[in-house]
C-alpha cells in the first residue's frame, strides 16, 4: 500500500465490524445454528437458497468481469472474496430487492454463503448497523478514537476499515478535505469509505496575491504562501483569488489525485470597495477586519474580495468569519452567543448579502467542523488550517538545486524528519517547506504533507504529532509515475 511509512505507526489500520468466519452450521459470532437448506451430509450442491455459513462483514469491492465480491473480517484482519452469480440475491435492510452496483464499499452487510465453494449465496444490507454518507471535513487523531457525529459520540474499533480511492490504506492516507461515508454498530465505526477525494490547486504569477485569501467554494478559506500546493476538494467548485482589493473568480473542476494551476496574475487590477452594514447582537461588539479595529456604527468600506472578520463582546464567546466583499453595499447580521469560551468556528467566505437582503448563514470551515476527532482543536488565528510554512527555521533547501536541507535545530527543539522519497518537494499544510531530506519543527497537532515531483503523481498524508519530546522520523513510498 503506498504510503505506509517505516518508522512510526500512525493509528494502524481501522477497521470494519465483521464476525469470524466459521466452518459448519455456526452463525458468525451468534451461536446459532444457521437456517435454510443446510443438509447434516456436510454436502450442499450449489443452488438457489443453499448455503452452510453466515457472517456480517465489510463490503469492500466487486470485480465484475470475473463475478467476485470481495469482503473483509475484523475480527481476524483479513480479506476474503467469493463468486456470485445469476442467482445470488441481494437486498436492503428492509429485505426490498436491490441490484450489486447499488451496494457502496464501506457498507456493513450481512451474507450466506457456501464456505468450500466460496460462493456468495445472498447479501443484505445490514438493518441493526449505522451508516452515514457525505461526511466531510472529518479529522483523525492518534491515540484518539473517539468521533462526533449528527451530535453523538463514537468510537473507532481498533481495526476499523479505511478505504481509499486506491483501495484499503491507512487513516494517514484520508485528507480533511475527503468526503467520507462511515458505518459501525452501536456506538462503534468499523469503516471509513472516501466517497470523493481530493485533487491539487497550484497559483502561478500569484505575487500580487501573497498574503490574500483563497476561497475554495462556499466553506473553505486559506491564506496564499508563496508556491503554495493545495489539497482540495474533488468536484466543480469557484475560485476566488483576493488581495488588496484585486479580486477575482472562476469556476474550476478538480479531478481527484490531479494537479490544476490556475493563472490568478489576470486578476490583478486597480482596488474596488464595497460598503457593509455591520448589524451586530450585542450592539458594543467590536469587529476586527484583517486584525484591525472598525468603527461599525456607520458603514465600513472594504475592498472587494474576502476578509477575516472577528467579532468580540465580554461575556460573549467570539466569533471568527471569512467574508466576501462582491457589491457596492451590503449588510451583515454578526450575532454572538452569551457565555462559553472564545469561538473558533468560522465561517466560510460568504458573500455579504446585497442590502436589503437577509444577513448569510455561516457555513463552517474545514477547521470547525462538528464531524472531527475528539482533542483534535485548531487554532483560531490559522486560516482554515493552513498554518503557513515552516521556512523559517526548516532550513529547506534551495528548490532549484535539488539538494536536501540543512537543518538548524535550536537547544531542546525536536523535529519532524521526512528522509524518503528522497528529492520530492514537500508542502505542509499547502505551504513549500523544501526538498527531502528535511526536518521541520515538531508541533502536537496534525497537519497534511503533500509530497510532489515533476512526472510523478502528487500524494498527500495526514500526520499526527504527539507531545513527546523526541524527533519522529518518517518515510514514504516513492512517487509512482503518472502514466
Amino acid at each position: 500500500m503506498n504510503g505506509r511509512k517505516k518508522h512510526l505507526s500512525v493509528l494502524g489500520g481501522f477497521a470494519a465490524l465483521l464476525l469470524l468466519l466459521t466452518a459448519g452450521c455456526t452463525s458468525v459470532g451468534t451461536g446459532k445454528e444457521v437456517s435454510g437448506n443446510y443438509a447434516e451430509t456436510g454436502f450442499l450442491p450449489a443452488t438457489p437458497g443453499n448455503y452452510d455459513s453466515l457472517d456480517t462483514a465489510i463490503f469492500v469491492s466487486k470485480d465484475v468481469e470475473a463475478k467476485t465480491v470481495r469482503f473483509y473480517n475484523t475480527e481476524v484482519g483479513r480479506f476474503y472474496t467469493l463468486n456470485y452469480d445469476g442467482a445470488t440475491t441481494y437486498a436492503d435492510k428492509y429485505a426490498q430487492a436491490l441490484s450489486l452496483e447499488q451496494v457502496k464499499p464501506g457498507a456493513l452487510v450481512d451474507i450466506s454463503f457456501m464456505r468450500g465453494r466460496r460462493r456468495l449465496n445472498s447479501l443484505q444490507l445490514n438493518g441493526q448497523g449505522f451508516s452515514y454518507t457525505g461526511v466531510e471535513n472529518l479529522s483523525l487523531t492518534e491515540g484518539v478514537r473517539r468521533i462526533t457525529l449528527m451530535g453523538e459520540e463514537y468510537t473507532l474499533d481498533p481495526n476499523a476499515l479505511i478505504l481509499t480511492a486506491d483501495g484499503p490504506g491507512e487513516a494517514m492516507d484520508l485528507n480533511p478535505v475527503d468526503v467520507l461515508s462511515i458505518s459501525g454498530m452501536g456506538h462503534t465505526v468499523y469503516a471509513l469509505a472516501v466517497e470523493r477525494g481530493h485533487g491539487y490547486l497550484r497559483l502561478s504569477n500569484d505575487e500580487h496575491f501573497i498574503g490574500g485569501f483563497v476561497g475554495i467554494g462556499e466553506n473553505r478559506v486559506y491564506q496564499i504562501t508563496q508556491d503554495m500546493l493545495l489539497a482540495v476538494p474533488e468536484g466543480v467548485f469557484d475560485v476566488t483569488v483576493s488581495h488588496k482589493g484585486s479580486s477575482g473568480t472562476e469556476r474550476v473542476n478538480f479531478e481527484r489525485g490531479k494537479e490544476l494551476t490556475l493563472d490568478a496574475g489576470k486578476w490583478v487590477s486597480a482596488p474596488k470597495y464595497g460598503g457593509i452594514l455591520f448589524i451586530t447582537v450585542p450592539l458594543d461588539t467590536q469587529i476586527f477586519i484583517d486584525g484591525e479595529a472598525v468603527d461599525h456604527s456607520k458603514e465600513v468600506s472594504l475592498s472587494y474580495g474576502i476578509h477575516r472578520m472577528i467579532a468580540k463582546a465580554d461575556g460573549y464567546a467570539s466569533v471568527t468569519r471569512y467574508i466576501r466583499v462582491a457589491e457596492p453595499l451590503a449588510k451583515l447580521n454578526v450575532t454572538l452567543t452569551e457565555g462559553g469560551s472564545t469561538s473558533s468556528n468560522t465561517a466560510s467566505a460568504n458573500e455579504a448579502t446585497p442590502t436589503p437582503s437577509p444577513s448569510p448563514t455561516p457555513t463552517e470551515t474545514p477547521s470547525a467542523s462538528e464531524n472531527s476527532v475528539s482533542g483534535n482543536s485548531s487554532s483560531e488565528n490559522s486560516a482554515s488550517g493552513n498554518s503557513g510554512s515552516d521556512n523559517g527555521d526548516s532550513g529547506a533547501g534551495d528548490p532549484l538545486s535539488g539538494e536536501g536541507s540543512v537543518n538548524v535545530v535550536s537547544p531542546g527543539e525536536f523535529r519532524v524528519y521526512i528522509d524518503a522519497p528522497e528529492g520530492v518537494e514537500v508542502y505542509k499544510d499547502g505551504s513549500y517547506i523544501g526538498i527531502t531530506p528535511l526536518s521541520f519543527k515538531k508541533a502536537e497537532g496534525s497537519c497534511v504533507i503533500t509530497l510532489r515531483k515533476e512526472g510523478c503523481q502528487t500524494r498527500s498524508y495526514t500526520i499526527v504529532m504527539d507531545g513527546e519530546e523526541k524527533d519522529v522520523n518518517y518515510s514514504f513510498s516513492e512517487l509512482m509515475p503518472i502514466n
